[in-house]
This record gives structure tokens, sequence and C-alpha cells, in this order.
């Protein structure tokens, strides 16, 4: 058993790999769905913003959590991530972007913090609040970029819409800076970004808290303090929240057996696999698979 992996399907221009989508449009979408079950658990096999506008308050799911949003918010979803429309109400109005990974890459290429900071829901909420004036230049600019997809200069019209694409991207990231300014000066950020690198790269084998401050030729201590002042948890709780979180991943990706999952999560032994997760989350990993897909 596994959840269905949503990929991008471009409508409008293959080239450009970006798709932009008013609210009224994504519901009768939603509605006409039959590959997947958008209100259940899918992993988008690209990035995805969505730009919620006026009317009333939902939820949306991202990596089996529920956020909640409100009138004038975005909402960050990156490839790879677990997603449901748990809540997406009637009168709302907005927009869903979607794009491709390559694109994102291709546009943020010259400025790394986006790399770094844009996708990155271990250091922000996903869901951001606007307020009146930052929201209103958002939705124009979307409205520009989904004109400027009608033109028919194709060769003009994908500048301009990339050009609007990255101007959006730097405002949404400038929007939530103010938000998040102390992460962003702090001196503990560049270490916190290296390790989750670090992490990242090697969490299947190195679990200790020492090797990864080893590599970034600092004490435990020290570690730890970053992480403290950076998401506030412990270095150890870090790695296992993160070593959590990539094992309900595996365990609801397509034919991958549990003793696969348990070898993929770096366990040589199953059954220690399953004592680990159930410490953790206490459910067993089957019981965990089964409640995301019944659900």
């Amino acid at each position: 058993m596994s959840i269905p992996e949503v990929t991008y399907k471009s409508i409008l221009d293959q080239q450009l790999e970006l798709e932009i989508v008013s609210f009224d449009q994504l519901k009768k979408v939603l509605k006409k769905v039959t590959d997947h079950d958008p209100f259940k658990a899918h992993r988008l096999k690209f990035n995805v913003l969505l730009v919620v506008g006026r009317g009333g308050s939902g939820v949306h799911q991202i990596d089996f959590k529920g956020h909640s949003f409100q009138e004038r918010s975005t909402i960050l979803i990156s490839k790879d991530q677990i997603q449901t429309f748990v809540d997406l109400p009637e009168d709302n109005e907005g927009f869903l972007l979607m794009f491709t990974e390559k694109l994102f890459l291709e546009v943020g290429g010259e400025y790394p913090f986006l790399i770094d900071h844009f996708f990155n829901n271990q250091l922000y909420d996903p869901i951001h609040n606007l307020n009146e004036n930052d929201f209103s230049e958002l939705e124009s600019m979307i409205s520009k970029m989904k004109s400027k997809f009608e033109d028919k200069r194709k060769s003009v019209r994908m500048e301009v819409v990339k050009a609007y694409f990255k101007i959006l991207l730097l405002e949404i990231f400038a929007c939530r800076e103010r938000k998040y300014e102390k992460v962003h000066k702090s001196p503990h950020t560049k270490y916190f970004l290296e390790f989750q690198q670090l992490l990242k790269a090697h969490f299947v084998r190195e679990k200790k808290v020492k090797f990864y401050a080893d590599k970034l030729n600092i004490t435990v201590k020290k570690l730890n303090q970053i992480t403290q002042a950076v998401v506030n948890q412990s270095a150890k709780d870090f790695i296992l929240a993160y070593i959590v979180l990539e094992a309900k991943k595996l365990l609801i990706t397509p034919d991958l057996s549990s003793k696969e999952v348990a070898y993929g999560i770096g366990f040589d032994e199953p059954t220690n696999f399953t004592k680990f997760f159930k410490t953790h989350t206490n459910i067993l990993p089957s019981k965990f698979t089964e409640s995301i897909l019944s659900n």
C-alpha cells in the first residue's frame, strides 16, 4: 500500500514549467481529478505556492501536520512533501502556482539565500500571513503573470513571466524575513544550514550529535546551542525528528516493504526500527501507514 505521487503536467507552456491557476479553476479541477484524491495524502513531485485571498479560514496538511490558514496567507509546499487539501472553503479567492524544481533552481540560482531558505520548513512555518499592502502587491503581480501567458509573442512572454516570477519569490522572502529577522541575522543560522545539509547526506549511517559537531569543527555543546537558538530544539531531538519524518515518508512510498524502509533509515534489524518508530511516535509503523491510507 502507498499514496499516489503527483507529477508535474504542463497545460500552458512545457518550456517554462510554471502553471498559474485561480482558486475558481482549482476547485473545478479538484472535483474532476481521477488519478488521486486531492483530499487524501499525496506526494508532490513539484513545488507549489498557494496564495490565499479573501474568504474563510481553513486547514492544509503538509508532511502529516495540519496548518491553519486565513485570508491573505501564502502556503509553501516543496517537491517530495506530502500534502492534503483538508479544507478549502468555497468562498476563498486566490491562486495556486505549480512549478518544477528545475525552474526554481534556475530562477533562484543567483540568490543562494532563496535556495537555502525559501522552502526550509525546519526554519520557517510553511504558512505566512501577509498584511493587506503586501498581499495586494503579490496578487497584482500574479495577475500580470497570468495575463502574460496569453501573449502571443512566445519568447517575450516567457522572459517577462520568468522575471515576474523571480520578483514574486523575492517579495515573499522579504515579507517573511520581517517576521523571522532574528533567524536571518543570527550568526548561528549559517552553521545550522550546514548541519541540515550534513544530516540530509549522512543520517542513514550517522545518528549521533558528535559526528555532526566534528564535521562542523565545533563542540557538541556548541551545536546544541546553535539548534536551540535557531529551532528551539537540542541537536539530538532535531536529528530524531528528521529521521522520524523520513521514516514516515518511506512508509508510504510505493513498492517498499517494511524491511526495506528499516534498511533505508539505517537500521540493520527491522525489529529495531519498529521499536524506534513506536518509541518516538506512539504508533507501530504498520498502523501509521494504515492511518494515512485510510484517511
